[in-house]
């Protein structure tokens, strides 16, 4: 199927621990440091640092989109070609669906029950939880949705 390529790209998210993810790809949405930032198929060359948000990865052949949360790191982009360098990495990926029940169920708690943030980890873990809270619902958006060419 040549052209089911034509218009994708490759895209590698790697941390400190492991690769999660390298696969071709039609679209990215990532948090840069200074806003949110779409790459596409010959996008031009570019460094950047990450900051802290949710990570979209879209028109993936042959399983459903990707979302992750990163907090911090660096982005690369050349030649069709996207390197995520990534400090920290929250996603659904290879969880039982009753981890993630629990895991959005805990991140709707801290969502709703936090009146007053005291501490600075505090202020990271609630804005954790709600990019958690949103995450969820773009993967349940996502799962009522019909494939495109159906």
């Amino acid at each position: 199927m040549v052209g089911l390529s034509r218009g994708k790209f490759r895209i590698v998210l790697l941390t400190p621990k492991a690769k999660l993810l390298d696969c071709r790809c039609g679209s990215v949405v990532l948090p840069a440091h200074d806003g949110q930032t779409g790459i596409l198929r010959n996008h031009c060359p570019m460094l950047s640092e990450l900051g802290f948000g949710i990570m979209q990865v879209h028109e993936i052949a042959d399983r459903p989109d990707a979302f992750f949360i990163i907090n911090g790191g660096f982005v690369r982009v050349s030649e069709n070609h996207v390197t995520v360098l990534a400090y920290d990495v929250t996603t659904f990926e290879g969880m039982s669906e009753e981890d993630v029940e629990h895991l959005v169920s805990h991140a709707h708690s801290v969502v709703v029950g936090q009146a007053y943030i005291r501490t600075q980890q505090e202020v990271i873990d609630h804005k954790k939880a709600k990019y958690i809270v949103q995450m969820a619902e773009m993967v349940s958006m996502r799962a009522i949705q019909p494939e495109s060419g159906e």
